[in-house]
């Protein structure tokens, strides 16, 4: 028992949880991905033991399956040493039809009755569309694959009572072909619908792989022999390869050459080869779907997966989240909106931009080493020019402008997009792939023209990109992948691919051309072999007759010999080019059976060799008589046929030569008897060599023949498998044409709105200007009014300073004065006999005036 402390996915969420887990190394634990629509949550993973189950988040998938593949190797420690079974299950929910409008559905997920996934939430018009993808790996063994079709309720809604529709139940034996198997399926509701004719059906396509993977010893040479002639084996396979062939291929070798450290010598040698085939048309890489497009493409999602979320993903998630409308096709929108809709276009395409170009900080080091070894390559071939354009191919053609398309696809988003949004982000997709390629809008887009002052603007900013993130100088400051990759699975796939790509492209004209080969080299030693058969046959005691014989044809019976002016001369020689043979059956019975020679002639339909031969041919047509038993009759075969020779001329007509023939000649002329039945022995021997060998050809011809009727009626049967695949396609690419249109119809509507929107926030904004303006200008000039009068005032009050000052002087000396004249009173008072106490003084009154104290 091993004890792990890991992080929870509350712990992620709240630092400071940690949780501990108690994994036993046997089968009861469970280890396998949650997807993201049961927890809200990307990158989560869940582990089920005998005390329950916890799930744990990460912050990337790569990450996840790093966690994943650790826990399982806690739980197995030998997992490379042994044989093992790897279920992989990858499925699509497509569409649905037949169901009511105006609702909203989803489909859960279920494997043996184990929620795994489910959809998102779509609303039902014309059709209803998910468009959704799901992978799974590391499945335990699944029976049945079911979905169960929901509707989503309205709690305010009281009629709305139940929100399950019904289930499609697939068993994984119906979809574990080579290939996807796309079928529609009707839901089985739970009770019949009265008054309807039509069942809601849901369009799926699945495929459940079981892969047996052998411990990894096996598969030692078979990975060396594939890092070692990876060239040899694309250059070899590709002009036979399917285009969803490639992609497997291309995946398989990608992951098995990362994982031995060898995928940036095998991009770059198959991209070098790329581009010595195409030479002067070097416009065409990556236009084609050759397996190094497909390997780039592998290895840029393989590797770039984190690095497309870290640039895009939020971007992709506030577009999904917008209402704007970027649509600029005037046939789309209306002209009032048109200049709304080219300012948001403007805005959207500014921002993904400058995320992309923002996104250098977090490029992956393998792809910074492969484009610059792309870039070396290119300078050693005398080819500086077209190394940026390789870059910015394979970047941005093949994986940034996709996924920007079809953010579903690149698993930035899990819901596929809808119209509005999929024309924006079609629209920005167009704009950056120009901006990547140095290239403005022209009249087959004329409605875009309008962006290329920002495409021109930007060309210097996307140079500067691409010389950065194939810069070999900065490759220690950036991360690397960390990911997890089953080298063992993706052996065992290669090899099963492999496999099967030499049953598909068995050609049977190989066979026949093997066989004329073989049949060719056959025929050059044919001489020496005949001669040496030949020799090797036992010659056997002279004169014994052959059981089975060459004989003449009909008109090459012609006498012996011939008489010229009372002479005699002997016939021709018995040759191949005076007479044609041919081969006759074998019979079990002889002259000697006990049977005469009439019989035995007339059984075996031919006569003995003697009397086909030229120089015993008669020239008169007697008939035969029974042959007589001589008691000289030797028990020797020769001379025994000799006798029955002569014993037959004897009874028969004889020609006027055969009546003179002496004993010498006799004798003479049955050595040449004994000479000939020799050499006719051996022609048998010769025939029957040849007849051996024609038969035994024969046999194989008729075996191969059969094996050749055998591959056309199965090229037969693929033919018409492949002519109805691409029926199917065809339907499928009209569907899909139909399907775009409307959303590209849908698309230039919400544009439209957003141009309106736009237009009318404009003129808003306008209005709020003006006014601010003209607030401004009151406010300035009430400002200037205040300063007048301020300054008007600040006049009075200085002027009244002024005499305020001026009043406090006379004051001052007419105090002065009117003391010295007080005193001056005084004086004069005392003179007069005049009591001080009784005197008055004279005080100064408000108004001005002198006034008597005395009198108050």
């Amino acid at each position: 028992m091993r004890r792990l402390r890991c992080g929870s996915q509350e712990s992620l969420l709240s630092t400071g949880c940690v949780s501990s887990l108690e994994l036993r190394m046997d089968q009861s634990v469970i280890i396998k991905p949650v997807h993201s629509s049961l927890l809200g949550q990307d990158y989560c993973f869940e582990v089920t033991t005998l005390t329950g189950t916890k799930c744990f988040s990460c912050r990337s998938a790569a990450e996840r399956d790093k966690w994943m593949e650790n826990l399982r190797r806690a739980v197995h420690p030998n997992k490379d040493n042994s044989r093992r079974l790897e279920n992989i299950l990858t499925l699509w929910v497509i569409e649905a039809k037949d169901l009511p409008a105006k609702k909203r559905y989803f489909v859960e997920l279920c494997l043996d009755d184990c929620l795994y996934a489910r959809t998102s939430c779509k609303l039902k018009t014309d059709n209803i569309f998910w468009g959704e993808h799901f992978d799974f790996s590391s499945l335990p063994s699944v029976s049945a694959v079911t979905l169960h079709l929901y509707k989503d309720t309205d709690r305010k809604r009281k009629k709305d009572k139940s929100s399950y529709v019904g289930l499609v139940n697939i068993p994984v034996a119906m979809v574990t072909s080579r290939q996807l198997v796309e079928k529609w399926y009707s839901v089985s509701t739970p009770s019949a619908s009265r008054g309807k004719s039509s069942v809601p059906t849901v369009r799926i396509k699945a495929r459940y792989q079981s892969i047996i993977i052998l411990p990894m010893e096996q598969y030692k040479e078979f990975a060396e022999y594939i890092s070692s002639n990876y060239l040899l084996l694309c250059s070899t396979l590709e002009a036979s390869l399917s285009l969803r062939a490639k992609e497997e291929l291309a995946a398989a070798l990608v992951h098995i050459l990362h994982s031995t450290g060898k995928a940036k010598e095998f991009l770059t040698d198959l991209m070098m080869a790329e581009v010595d085939r195409c030479r002067d048309n070097d416009q065409l890489i990556f236009r084609e779907n050759t397996l190094a497009t497909k390997s780039i493409e592998e290895y840029l999602k393989l590797i770039g997966q984190k690095y497309l979320q870290d640039a895009l993903g939020e971007f992709i998630k506030a577009l999904y989240e917008s209402d704007e409308n970027c649509e600029v096709d005037p046939s789309r929108c209306s002209t009032s909106d048109l200049a709304e809709h080219q300012a948001n276009l403007r805005m959207c395409c500014e921002l993904a931009f400058c995320k992309i170009l923002d996104s250098y900080r977090v490029f992956p080091r393998e792809l910074k080493e492969v484009f610059a070894s792309w870039r070396q390559e290119c300078g050693n071939r005398g080819r500086p020019d077209i190394s940026e354009r390789l870059i910015s191919a394979s970047l941005f053609l093949r994986f940034l402008c996709p996924a920007v398309m079809s953010p579903s696809l690149f698993d930035l988003m899990q819901e596929y997009p809808d119209e509005r949004t999929a024309r924006t982000l079609t629209l920005i997709a167009k704009v950056i792939q120009n901006l990547a390629n140095f290239s403005k809008f022209g009249t087959k887009e004329e409605y875009m023209l309008f962006m290329n002052d920002f495409v021109e603007r930007q060309w210097s900013s996307m140079q500067r990109f691409l010389q950065e993130i194939s810069n070999p100088d900065g490759l220690n400051h950036t991360a690397g992948f960390d990911g997890y990759i089953d080298l063992g699975r993706e052996l065992s796939i290669l090899h099963t691919l492999l496999t099967e790509l030499d049953q598909v492209t068995f050609d049977p004209c190989l066979l026949i051309n093997q066989l004329v080969c073989l049949l060719t080299s056959l025929c050059d030693r044919l001489p020496l072999i005949t001669v040496v058969l030949l020799m090797s046959l036992p010659v056997g005691r002279q004169g014994s007759p052959a059981p089975s014989s060459s004989y003449s044809e009909p008109n090459e019976n012609e006498a012996g010999f011939e008489l010229t002016n009372g002479s005699r001369r002997e016939g021709p020689q018995l040759t191949s080019e005076n007479r044609s043979l041919s081969l006759v059956d074998l019979q079990d019975c002889s002259p000697g059976d006990g049977l005469d020679d009439s019989q035995w002639q007339r059984r075996t339909g031919l006569l003995p060799l003697s009397f086909q031969n030229p120089v015993y041919h008669m020239t008169t047509s007697s008939p035969r008589q029974p042959q007589q038993q001589s008691d000289t009759t030797p028990s020797d075969g020769s001379v025994g046929s000799q006798g029955n020779v002569d014993d037959r001329v004897a009874m028969a007509t004889k020609p006027a030569f055969l009546t003179q023939i002496s004993g010498e000649e006799y004798s003479r002329r049955a050595l040449s008897l004994t000479e000939t039945l020799t050499e006719g022995r051996r022609l048998s021997w010769f025939f029957w060599f040849w007849f051996w060998l024609w038969f035994s050809f024969s046999i194989s011809m008729s075996q191969y023949q059969q094996e050749i009727a055998v591959l056309q009626e199965k090229l037969r049967v693929s033919a018409l498998r492949q002519e109805e695949c691409e029926a199917r396609l065809m339907v499928q690419d009209q569907q899909n044409q139909r399907m775009l249109q409307e959303y590209q119809a849908r698309l230039e509507d919400t544009e439209s709105r957003l141009r309106r929107l736009q237009d009318d926030k404009d003129l808003q904004m306008n209005s709020i200007i003006s006014r601010l303006m003209a607030v401004e200008e009151e406010l300035k000039k009430d400002h200037s009014d205040m300063q007048a009068v301020v300054d008007s005032k600040q006049k009075i009050i200085e002027a009244q300073e002024k005499r305020i000052a001026s009043l406090d002087a006379a004051n001052t000396r007419l105090m002065a004065a009117l003391t010295q004249l007080k005193e001056r009173y005084a004086v004069t008072s005392q003179r007069n006999g005049l009591s001080p106490s009784n005197t008055s003084s004279l005080q100064i009154t408000e108004n001005g005036e002198f006034r008597n104290s005395g009198n108050c």
